[in-house]
């Protein structure tokens, strides 16, 4: 059943019933620890004025922070999941992932900037060419590549939206599997997704004007709604609807 943005939204909501201070807990944390690391990295590279030794040394931990966040996403994934299926869930899921095989994620990660960067990359070397020569024309090429290369980008990026809800749903699917998986699910499906991504525009300006607090509440809102619709495309909605017993009035009561 393909339910409309407005029905997964109210399915999210009811499932973070209860739940709201555990995800916002989560979130806060993950954000608190990416930040405590990140800092001193931040600090060396200002207090050297630019150093190109402290900005590599910035670069590669940021790569390797963004890594780690996304593990740790996927485990307040998990604990979203868990919201939806009735499940036990702890703060402890947000550390789960890095004893669930983490390298598929790291593999998928890795795939997802190689896909970026080959739609990308036509338009760096035009640019890089047209900077070196002067050429106005070559200014002209290297603004339509990457206006392509957006576009391309945001397509696969759509495509293979739901990869790491695979992976967390399915401990022994592979990257390639989970590419691939997400690829059939989202066939058609890209559309949804993207209007219920645009549906929150507004939430968006909200946090943004709260100086980025709002998101603590956005983010988690926004993830239930995803798994709703991740839940909505493999059926199981559905399923659970239909074990859920029936409420019969016994005979001769009203």
């Amino acid at each position: 059943m393909n339910r409309t943005s407005a029905e997964l939204k109210r399915l999210a909501r009811e499932k973070l019933t209860g739940h709201w201070g555990l995800v916002i807990g989560a979130t806060l944390l993950l954000s608190l620890i990416m930040f405590a690391v990140l800092i001193p990295f931040y600090a060396l590279f200002f207090i050297s004025r630019g150093g190109m030794v402290q900005f590599f040394a910035y670069m590669a931990a940021t790569l390797i922070v963004s890594i780690v966040s996304v593990i740790m996403q996927c485990g307040i994934s998990r604990m979203q999941l868990g919201f939806a299926r009735g499940q036990n869930t702890g703060i402890g899921m947000l550390f789960g992932e890095f004893a669930q095989r983490p390298e598929r994620y790291i593999l998928g990660i890795l795939m997802i900037i190689g896909m970026e960067l080959v739609c990308f990359l036509p338009a760096i070397i035009c640019w890089t060419v047209a900077a070196m020569q002067g050429m106005l024309p070559a200014f002209i090429i290297a603004f339509v590549l990457y206006i392509a290369g957006m576009i391309v980008g945001l397509i696969l990026a759509f495509r293979y939206a739901l990869v790491f809800l695979l992976m967390v749903d399915h401990l022994q699917m592979g990257s390639v599997t989970a590419f691939r998986e997400s690829s059939r699910l989202m066939d058609g499906n890209k559309g949804r997704l993207l209007y219920i991504y645009l549906s929150y525009i507004g939430w968006s300006i909200l946090a943004m004007l709260s100086c980025g607090i709002g998101t603590l509440w956005i983010s988690p809102y926004m993830n239930q709604t995803i798994i709703s619709f991740y839940l909505d495309l493999t059926g199981e909605f559905d399923r659970m609807q239909k074990a859920e017993p029936e409420f019969t009035v016994p005979q001769g009561q009203y």
